[in-house]
């Protein structure tokens, strides 16, 4: 399964951030200073889709904000709100989360076509 960092921060920091990372948890990372418009723009989730070689409808996109969650479905993605700091309002077709414990690979397949 291929992964991807879709983040607003600077390249630099996401990078330090993944390279505090004992494994190699992303094959991407797409920062703010990767995009010209970022989130909720769908730009940064766009180029993350192309960049791992899949159709934003083939990707599986885990926000904790307003604005990511807005950037993922507005892409296309299968965007799942994970509730954090800031509340994710409900919307029809929104998924939301309270967390990703327990989430398996098996979970996921139940969204794909």
């Amino acid at each position: 399964m291929k992964t991807a960092l879709v983040t607003m921060s600077l390249r630099r920091m996401a990078q330090q951030v993944v390279d505090a990372i004992d494994f190699p948890a992303f094959d991407i990372i797409v920062a703010g200073d990767d995009v010209l418009r970022g989130k909720p723009h769908p730009e940064p989730y766009l180029k993350a889709a192309e960049l791992l070689g899949f159709a934003p409808e083939d990707c599986f996109a885990f926000e904790d904000s307003i604005s990511g969650i807005t950037s993922a479905e507005a892409a296309g993605t299968i965007a799942i709100g994970i509730q954090n700091i800031v509340p994710i309002p409900e919307q029809e077709g929104r998924i939301i989360w309270p967390t990703m414990q327990g989430v398996t690979y098996k979970t996921l397949r139940k969204f794909s076509k």
